[in-house]
């Protein structure tokens, strides 16, 4: 065969490939998990502020200790990998949506999710939602603070990622006021090239995002209500956006633990399926450069009303 037709014809055939991935299904990497704990001070007080970060990453496997967070202090993979901050929801903590984390990490990205101190489930429901207008002030800096510290890891000669992430390319998400974390944290950190807010509210004061963003929002929402919080969200993307609207879901079909949602509501393992169907191939198409996995983000699925503007 002739050198540039054999070129074009292993050029489709990866394409094709990518394009037919099932990005509902764990990636290639065993899922790694170590914390690593931070302390920053507070902008409001000026009391210390202790972030043990989770961080999930591609691993190598029979490593770490097996446990449901995946594998304990195992070996991270050789490979740069890119960077993506969660943030959680009020009264949440890093250990939220696993499902979503140790998908991405299954994929082969490293995902670093810090708590919001006393704005947790650890500090009792009164507690945390007395602490929302307190955690409003710290949320960014505690976003940055943890960007700028595991970013510190892959050029401290000791850490275990050391040369492992990429310095460039970096992707923050978040649920719920996370959600809303992730469009102020994009909006004021130049370094995040790619965002993606779950069931967020109060996008009214974020100012138009220009880098890729994908909001996911949840049609039966009793909190921030697809319509308009979801929209208004999408509404600030001023670059490649998308809006994923699941049918039948609700706020809490985005976490891990849906108790007391109603029968009548999408099961909470379909709900995390088609979150996963998009996060994953949004994510590879803008920080790894993955072309192919941008064809599955303009493909609606059964579940979802999806609007898509790449």
């Amino acid at each position: 065969m002739h050198t540039s037709l054999a070129a074009a014809a292993l050029l489709l055939a990866l394409t094709t490939s990518a394009a037919a991935r099932d990005w509902t299904r764990p990636g290639p990497y065993a899922v790694g998990v170590r914390t690593l704990t931070y302390t920053k001070t507070s902008v409001t007080t000026g009391a210390p502020r202790v972030l043990a970060t989770r961080v999930w990453y591609p691993t190598v496997k029979r490593s770490g200790t097996p446990s449901p967070l995946g594998l304990v202090d195992a070996k991270v993979k050789k490979g740069r990998f890119p960077l993506i901050v969660y943030s959680h929801g009020s009264c949440g903590d890093p250990d939220e949506a696993t499902y979503l984390t140790m998908a991405l990490a299954s994929w082969g990205f490293i995902v670093a999710a810090p708590p919001h101190p006393g704005n947790t489930r650890a500090d009792g429901f009164g507690a945390c939602l007395q602490a929302f207008a307190d955690s409003a002030r710290n949320r960014v800096p505690d976003v940055r603070f943890t960007l700028d510290s595991v970013l510190a890891e892959s050029t401290t000669r000791t850490s275990p990622f050391a040369k492992r992430i990429r310095p460039t390319g970096i992707g923050i998400t978040g649920g719920s006021y996370g959600g809303f974390t992730t469009l102020w944290s994009a909006q004021q950190d130049t370094r995040f090239t790619a965002a993606m807010a779950n069931v967020p509210g109060g996008a009214d004061v974020i100012a138009p995002l220009g880098i890729p963003l994908m909001v996911q929002g949840a049609e039966k929402d009793e909190i921030v209500p697809f319509t308009p919080e979801s929209e208004k969200a999408f509404a600030r993307g001023a670059g490649p956006r998308y809006l994923v609207k699941l049918l039948d879901a609700t706020h809490l079909s985005f976490f891990d633990d849906c108790n007391g949602c109603p029968a009548t509501n999408v099961p909470q393992g379909e709900a995390h399926r088609l979150i996963v169907r998009y996060a994953v191939p949004f994510f590879t198409r803008y920080l790894k450069n993955g072309r192919a996995a941008g064809r599955a983000l303009t493909k609606p699925v059964a579940g979802v009303e999806l609007t898509a503007e790449p």
